[in-house]
Formats: C-alpha cells, sequence, structure tokens
C-alpha cells in the first residue's frame, strides 16, 4: 500500500527543521527506546516519506503494532511493501515481518478481539486512504447531487468479478449488510443540510454533522453517505467502525462516486469490513479507474502485476501504472520506468524508461535519481557520463539512500567522477555498510587493508570480507579467497572455497586462480580436467593468463587432448595482446614447425616482439637465427652480442654457442678457459651438444687439465642423447 496524502498530527513533522538522515535516524531510535513513540513515529514518517528504507521498516512496525500511531493494518502492509521494494536485503524485510507477526501473535493472545492482520494489500498512491483513517480532506464539500434521492439499499447484491477469470464481465455476489442504527442524534431529513454538516464538522462539532449527514446518507446523498463512511472510519464523533465505514462506502460506490469505489475497493483487498475479496476489489478500481480515479489506476496495475483478484498480466498491470503516471502520480511514473527498463509488461525501451525516471525525478523521487545515475555510469541511453552519475548519486544519497551513499563512497574511493578523496570515500561506505550493504562492506574493507583514508585495520577488514562474502558478494568472495591463498597460517582448502565460489558467479579472476589450484593440486585433489574447464571460463573472459595456460595445457595434453592447432591458437591470442611469454613461445613454435607450418620469418618476427619487451630466452632465440642466418641475413656480430646479453638466462643452446666463439675465436680473442666455463654451465643442464663440446676440452687438454675418463664420461651422456659428434668420438676412445 502506499501513503495517503492525509492531515494527521504525524505531519507536523514538515514544519520541523530537517535534520542530517542519519542524525534523525539516531534521535528517533533513542526516542522509541525513551518510550516516546509518538515523537519516534513523527521522526520515521519524515525519513519514511523521503524513502529512507529503515524508517519504512520501522514505520511499518508501529502502524501494525500501534505504537505512537493508531495502529492501522494497512498503512503497515503499505510501509512494509513500500521499504521491500526499496531494499535489497531480503533478509532485513523477512526480519520486519517477523517482528510484526510475532508481536500481533502476541498481542492478539492478551486480547478478547480479534486484530487485523497486516496482510499483503495493494500498493495504493501516496494519496490512499486506508479505511482505519480517512482524512478529513477527503469529507465531500459539496453534493453530487444537491436533490434528495431515494433511499439506497444496501443489502442488495453487488456485482463483481469472478475471482481470477480473465473474463472480467463473468460475475459474483456478495452481501453487503444494512449500515446500523444512527448512535447519535439525528435531524429530520427536511432540517438536514449537507453545507450545515460541513461547517459543523470543519469546526469539529462531529455530532453536529453527523445530525446532518446520517439522515442525507439515508436518503441516497452520496457525498452525505461518503461522509459517514470517514467518520466512521476515523472515528470523528463516532466509535470507529470500520463496518459501518465500508457500507456507507458501498452505498455511495453503488451510485457511481469513484472516491467511494476506490475506498470499497481498498477495503475488500485487505478484509477491513468487509470479507477479504480480491475479484470484487477489482471490479471496484476498475470502476474508480474508468473515472480517471489516480489511485485507483495504480492500484489496479498492482492487482494486475500480482494476480490477485485477476489472472497475472503484466501488459494490463503497466497499461494501468502508466496511466496512472499520465496523471503525475510519482510511484506509478517510477513503476513503470522500472518496468520499461527490464521489458515486463513491454519490450524494452530504455528511452521510455529515462523519460518516466526523469519524471519521477523532477518530483523529487530519490530512487529514480539513483537510476538515472547508473545509466549514466554504464552508459545505458546516454553517453557514458561519471561525472552525471556523481551528482545525481550525491543527491540521493544527501536523502538517505543507502545504495546511492556506497556509489559516492565508491566514486570517491575510485575517482570517479570526482576528485579521489579516501576519507570521504569511508565517510559514505560506512554509512552504506552500517546499513549492510554488503557491495559498501566490500570496498570498506579494501579501504581498512590498505588503511586508506582510515588507519589500517587487518581485522576488521577481513571480517568484513568475510561478511560481504557470506552474503554472496564475488568481488569480496574472490578478494577472501585470494588473501588466504597468499597467507601461509591460512587453510589451502578453505581459500579454494572462496575462489570457487567468486568463479561460480563469473569473477574471472577467481576462475583463473581455481584453475591453477585444481592444475597444482593446491587446497583442492589435483585434477587437470576440471583445471581445463576452469581455464576455458576464465579465458573467455579475456583473463589473459587463463589463456596462455589453456595454451599450454593443449600443447602439453594435460587434461584434454593433445592438440597443437588449439595451442597455437591460445598461444596467439595471448601473443597478439602482448604477452613477451606467448611471443616467445609462438616463436619458437615457428622455428621448429610444432603444431604450425616451419617459417623462420614468423620465428624471428615474434622472438622480436619478446626481445623487445627484455625476454632473454627469445634474445638468446634470436641470436641463433643471426648465427645460422635463418629468417634474416647472417650477422655472426649480432649473434654474438645476443649471446652475450642473454647469459643470465643460461639458455643451453645460447651458453654452448658462445661457448664456441670463444673456443674457436670468432668475434672475440680465444679464450680457452672461457669456452670450458661456457660448456660447463649448459652440460650440467644435459645439453648433449655441450657434453660433446666440454668432453673434447678435456680430451685435448683445452682450458682445463687434460683428463681422458671425465671426457670419456662426457662423450657418453652425449651419445646416449644420440648427439653423433660424442657417439663417434666415444667409439674412437673405446676402440682406439
Amino acid at each position: 500500500m502506499r501513503l495517503n496524502k492525509i492531515i494527521t498530527s504525524l505531519m507536523v513533522t514538515s514544519f520541523m527543521l530537517a535534520a542530517e538522515p542519519q542524525q534523525q535516524i539516531a534521535d528517533a531510535k533513542a526516542a522509541f527506546q525513551q518510550g516516546d513513540y509518538v515523537k519516534a513515529a513523527e521522526i520515521w514518517q519524515s525519513l519514511a516519506m523521503d524513502g529512507n528504507t529503515m524508517a519504512q521498516f520501522e514505520l511499518a512496525k508501529m502502524y501494525s503494532m500501534g505504537q505512537g500511531v493508531e495502529q492501522d493494518a494497512l498503512q503497515a502492509a503499505y510501509w512494509l511493501e513500500q521499504a521491500a521494494s526499496n531494499s535489497s536485503d531480503f533478509a532485513e524485510s523477512a526480519r520486519a515481518k517477523k517482528d510484526i507477526t510475532d508481536e500481533l501473535a502476541a498481542r492478539k493472545a492478551q486480547q478478547d478481539t480479534s486484530v487485523i492482520a497486516p496482510a499483503p494489500a495493494p500498493a495504493s498512491d501516496d494519496v490512499t486512504v486506508p479505511l482505519a483513517e480517512v482524512p478529513t480532506t477527503a469529507i465531500a464539500a459539496a453534493p453530487t447531487a444537491p436533490e434528495l434521492q431515494p433511499a439506497v439499499e444496501v443489502t442488495k447484491k453487488i456485482t463483481t468479478p469472478v475471482q481470477a477469470t480473465s473474463n472480467p464481465d463473468v460475475i459474483k455476489t456478495q452481501t453487503v449488510s444494512k449500515p446500523k442504527q444512527a448512535e447519535l442524534a439525528v435531524l429530520p431529513l427536511v432540517d438536514a443540510k449537507f453545507d450545515s454538516g460541513l461547517r459543523e464538522f470543519q469546526r469539529k462539532n462531529y455530532a453536529e454533522a453527523f445530525s446532518h449527514w446520517y439522515p442525507l446518507a439515508e436518503s441516497g446523498m452520496a457525498d452525505a453517505q461518503f461522509n459517514l463512511a470517514a467518520m466512521y472510519a476515523n472515528g470523528y464523533g463516532v466509535s470507529v467502525d470500520a463496518i459501518a465505514a465500508a457500507q456507507w462506502f458501498s452505498a455511495a460506490a453503488e451510485q457511481g462516486m469513484a472516491q467511494a469505489q476506490y475506498h470499497l475497493a481498498v477495503s475488500l483487498a485487505n478484509g477491513i469490513g468487509l470479507a477479504q475479496d480480491d475479484a470484487l476489489s477489482v471490479f471496484w478500481y476498475r470502476q474508480a479507474a474508468e473515472q480517471q480515479h489516480v489511485l485507483a489506476m495504480y492500484n489496479l496495475g498492482f492487482m494486475y502485476g500480482s494476480g490477485r483478484g485477476v489472472p497475472k498480466d503484466d501488459t494490463s498491470a503497466l497499461m494501468w501504472y502508466e496511466r496512472a503516471a499520465a496523471q503525475g502520480d510519482i510511484d506509478a511514473q517510477y513503476i513503470v520506468a522500472e518496468r520499461y527498463s527490464v521489458g515486463r509488461g513491454a519490450p524494452v525501451n530504455i528511452t521510455k524508461a529515462i523519460d518516466w525516471y526523469q519524471k519521477a525525478l523532477e518530483q523529487g523521487h530519490i530512487r529514480s535519481g539513483y537510476q538515472l545515475g547508473q545509466y549514466h555510469l554504464q552508459g545505458i541511453g546516454f553517453s557514458q557520463n561519471d561525472n552525471r552519475a556523481f551528482e545525481l548519486f550525491s543527491r540521493a544519497a544527501a536523502q538517505g539512500l543507502i545504495e546511492a551513499q556506497r556509489e559516492v563512497g565508491i566514486s570517491y574511493s575510485l575517482g570517479r567522477g570526482t576528485r579521489g578523496n579516501d576519507a570521504k570515500a569511508v565517510e559514505f561506505l560506512e554509512l552504506a555498510c552500517g546499513e549492510q550493504d554488503q557491495s559498501a562492506c566490500y570496498y570498506l574493507a579494501i579501504h581498512l587493508s590498505e588503511g586508506r583514508g582510515i588507519r589500517a585495520d587487518a581485522r576488521r577488514a577481513a571480517e568484513l570480507l568475510k561478511l560481504a562474502a557470506t552474503a554472496g558478494n564475488r568481488d569480496a568472495q574472490f578478494r577472501l579467497g585470494n588473501l588466504l591463498s597468499q597467507d601461509e597460517t591460512a587453510s589451502a582448502s578453505e581459500a579454494h572455497k572462496w575462489l570457487k565460489l567468486s568463479a561460480e558467479q563469473g569473477n574471472a579472476d577467481a576462475q583463473y586462480l581455481v584453475a591453477l589450484q585444481l592444475a597444482n593440486g593446491t587446497g583442492v585433489k589435483q585434477d587437470d580436467a576440471e583445471a581445463v574447464k576452469w581455464y576455458q571460463r576464465a579465458a573467455d573472459q579475456g583473463v589473459l593468463f587463463a589463456q596462455y595456460n589453456l595454451g599450454f595445457m593443449y600443447g602439453a595434453g594435460r587434461g584434454v587432448a593433445q592438440d597443437n592447432e588449439k595451442a597455437l591458437y591460445w598461444y596467439s591470442k595471448v601473443a597478439e595482446q602482448g604477452d613477451a611469454d606467448a611471443q616467445f613461445n609462438l616463436g619458437s613454435r615457428y622455428e621448429t614447425g610444432r603444431g604450425v607450418r616451419q617459417d623462420d620469418k614468423q620465428a624471428v618476427y615474434w622472438y622480436q616482439k619478446a626481445v623487445a619487451q627484455g625476454h632473454q630466452r627469445a634474445v638468446a632465440n634470436l641470436g641463433y637465427m643471426y648465427e645460422k642466418g635463418y629468417g634474416v641475413s647472417l650477422d655472426e656480430r649480432k649473434a654474438f652480442e645476443l649471446y652475450q646479453q642473454s647469459l643470465d638466462a643460461k639458455v643451453p643452446r645460447a651458453l654452448t654457442a658462445l661457448g664456441l666463439f670463444y673456443k674457436n675465436g670468432r668475434q672475440v680473442k680465444v679464450d680457452d678457459k672461457k669456452a670450458v666455463e661456457l660448456f660447463a654451465m649448459a652440460a650440467e643442464q644435459g645439453y648433449a651438444n655441450a657434453q660433446y663440446n666440454l668432453g673434447w676440452m678435456y680430451e685435448y687438454g683445452r682450458g682445463v687439465s687434460k683428463d681422458l675418463v671425465k671426457a670419456r664420461d662426457l662423450y657418453q651422456k652425449a651419445a646416449d642423447q644420440s648427439e653423433p659428434l660424442a657417439q663417434a668420438q666415444l667409439s674412437r676412445l673405446l676402440n682406439p
């Protein structure tokens, strides 16, 4: 339900100086704890009207319990629904509903008479008048039919649509009892004057007003019937009597009075004064809506949207909401915008969504401003504009909208649309996190862990990360899992658990780390096939390391059938993005023809790309290409220089080639000791040609003392790897 625009004691809050939302919240809580429920209700009412979700939940409780305000199930249902629709925290909504239910159950056990429970009610407009509180402004100011009408037989059958039928012309009946006898003195019909009753009512002489209106109502005057209903609903001069109110609303509604038809529909929808009957409610909402009653249009949209009294029909719901929106109803404008934005009841139409959001924003609808901010932030329907998004978020945040406070905090944290300001970021993130906004808690945890704008607090940061991760925030799950994976004292399996939860929600970096853990058996049983699946998911989202590792898995046949073409595909994809390792790997494949047609020029091309990024193994391999003249003009000087540059990489082929330069005095003075040193470094890595050359140096005592045993052993090692020169030398030594 939506709040009626009523004149009650609560409206004095509009004359109070507006405090900051957080201070007002604190004041309301303090007043409630001190037992000053009226003051608490006044503050919650003011905040709730501004769209504060917490205030809406609290106000719903107070209306349901009758604390500080007259107990009103319809108002309770309205505010509970408003809060639930504005909140992303379903647990909070459930808690509020449980609080109300528990309290009502306790009170019911103490009372002889039953209390009307806050059953779900149709969402009515901000001028909806629940039966328990019809405003003085709802009193008809002048009769619609000045001449006296015959008495209305209110015990007649009221024809209505059948419950949940798709055909609104099919009807059923419900009997409405005749209004009870007047409980106050009434004037003879000939002396009763509507205007006189109105003057007395305005003077708060309710008994006098009643004395004029009751006989007129019995004679069939619709305005008098409606005003009597208002008096019974509010207890003006009479005891509050929802049944009598419903009876008089029914009488006026039967005569075609739109306002009465609307209130009768509300009564039926909520079972106040009449048996709850959604189908009958829909019938009367329709009668009023067809007379351009805005609130009825809105509630009719709600009934179609929720499938109450009629089959659920989003197209019809949107039609009625849009009619109400066209007449300026702010809540309808927001709902229509939401429905066009997601394609509910009509195809997605961002242009229309923006138009209705803007109309609602012009009337001060906070959440509409927030949604427009999101559109500007994401570049939906507008050119992407962080500055405009920040402006809209700031306006909504100033009015207490939690999600907007979060976005303002994030904006200050990232320098998004405004100059970065860690202190302000923390200020806004604290506000939103305090209201259990998990994304805000996540960003606040980052500031706490890094000591940005707030004193570093690793423990609180971890607590907030876990809180957000437990609530399902995938970024928090990733960061928590990543932190745990780097903590030697933490459980590797716990780290894997959080990373996998994040990965399952689509976090690409988490998918990569999960694959890495599976491939290495870290915190989980080693499983190459599963690793490939997660590498694939991360690779599809553009994670470069995942793409590279996927290429490796295909090339090595780990967890998947060996496939050089797919390996080449992924290496190429990564190389084209500038990854030096992938560029080197691709050059090596083109040099050897592994998984691709052998092509020395392509090999040189990719080696040069990697060399430009300082890749030492690529430097060594490029030196070899220059030494042999493969893919480039032969240039021993260039080769020698490249080999020298790659010494730190200790690439066996390059070490051996450089050793030969020193042994043979090519491009450098002969230096046998240097040659032996280089051959030994390569031989230790099992490189056959280096083992052969080192063996030769020992056989002939070049750079080392002559040692035929060592020479034989080195020849043997090289020969075992099918090195032909070593095999020949070994044969000569063994067969002199």
